[in-house]
């Protein structure tokens, strides 16, 4: 379903820019849409494609929006359909600050790891980690999948390495930078990993797999 939502850029110690989406989508939508978009219609230019971003501020992205008769912008083609009510705000925030107004989503854009965080507005007026997702899928190294079952089970969590199911931990706790959080996630069964810190962003380590057989000593006797 439809919700408000922020799209925009993410800048430096916690701060970003952003526009306004008022038909947003969760993640699980709006993800593979903005892969789309990236690919699509600025041929993996991720510049360009926050530029696009943050030009207006939008109805509803698309990638092939198609002009009507009552839209009083046209579309802009391969990204959306520009809102035509409201203030065109650019809006300038910090992650550390509550959320301003009725969103329930904000999208930022890690422009040098090309890179796409979103955020849900918690209960308690401020801004949660949802989830982190590379513009290139191959590069994701952790995957949500829909359930194995038929019975409408919750969705699993999948390493892309070594395909091991539901068993990643996480592990966060107060930045040595002084703000923010470093957090580790990691699979237990081949040891990849994706570290973060406010200050170096993404470390990410794939293993080997499957892991190379142990080394063996010389060929045996023959037997008589």
């Amino acid at each position: 379903m439809s919700t408000p939502a922020l799209i925009g850029v993410a800048a430096f110690r916690g701060t970003y820019t952003a526009r306004h989406v008022q038909l947003g989508e969760a993640p699980e939508v709006l993800v593979p849409l903005l892969r789309r978009i990236w690919t699509d219609t600025f041929d993996r230019d991720i510049n360009k494609m926050a530029a696009a971003l943050l030009a207006r501020t939008w109805l509803r992205l698309a990638v092939n929006p198609k002009p009507r008769r009552w839209d009083r912008h046209p579309p802009v083609p391969g990204v959306g359909y520009p809102t035509a009510t409201g203030p065109d705000t650019l809006w300038r925030g910090s992650l550390r600050e509550g959320v301003d107004g009725p969103v329930e989503w904000l999208y930022l854009l890690h422009l040098e790891h090309r890179r796409l965080v979103a955020y849900e507005a918690t209960v308690h007026g401020c801004w949660l980690r949802h989830s982190a997702h590379h513009l290139d899928p191959d590069e994701d190294l952790f995957v949500t999948e829909p359930a194995l079952d038929d019975g409408g089970g919750p969705d699993m969590t999948v390493c892309t390495v070594c395909g091991a199911v539901d068993e990643i931990d996480h592990v966060e706790v107060p930045s040595m930078a002084g703000y923010g959080l470093d957090t580790i996630t990691s699979c237990n069964r081949c040891g990849s990993l994706i570290a973060t810190d406010p200050i170096f962003g993404d470390h990410l380590v794939r293993k080997p797999w499957p892991p190379s057989p142990p080394a063996t000593g010389g060929a045996s006797g023959s037997t008589g």
